[in-house]
Order: C-alpha cells, then structure tokens, then sequence
C-alpha cells in the first residue's frame, strides 16, 4: 500500500530538517524540481517522473512502491 499523500510530505519535511536545509533547496538539490512543484506531485495535483518519483524515494529511505504504489513502479 502507498503512502498517504499527507504521509509523503510529513516524510519529506523530516527528511529536509534532519539534512538542516530548506524544503526548497531539498526540492531543487535532489529532486530536481520546485517545492511547489513537489508538492503538488506529493499531494497526487500533478504527474511527478519516474526519475522525480525516485529521487524523493531514496531521499526518505523507502522504495519508490512503499511511497507511490505499485503503479508508480510499474509506470517506470
């Protein structure tokens, strides 16, 4: 089962306060994309990429099917 979208940013924002860094220079650094960008991904508004989708995941520690599903995976 994927993570609720609320779960997917609360990850990412302990993620960013345990790297002591800002939602969006994590955003920009690792993901490639704007927070806002981001956000609206994580919250299932817009299409984030497979490369998006992974970087997020490996950011937070957990595999791209934990956090978006199985469909994620198999879209990739």
């Amino acid at each position: 089962m994927a993570m609720t979208p609320l779960e997917r940013k609360a990850a990412f924002k302990a993620a960013v306060t345990l790297a002591q860094t800002t939602l969006d220079a994590a955003a920009s650094d690792v993901c490639g994309v704007t927070w806002f960008h981001l956000s609206e991904g994580l919250a299932n508004r817009r299409a984030l990429s497979a490369e998006v989708q992974a970087k997020f995941a490996a950011y937070i520690g957990r595999s791209v099917r934990t956090v978006f599903g199985p469909s994620a995976v198999a879209a990739a």
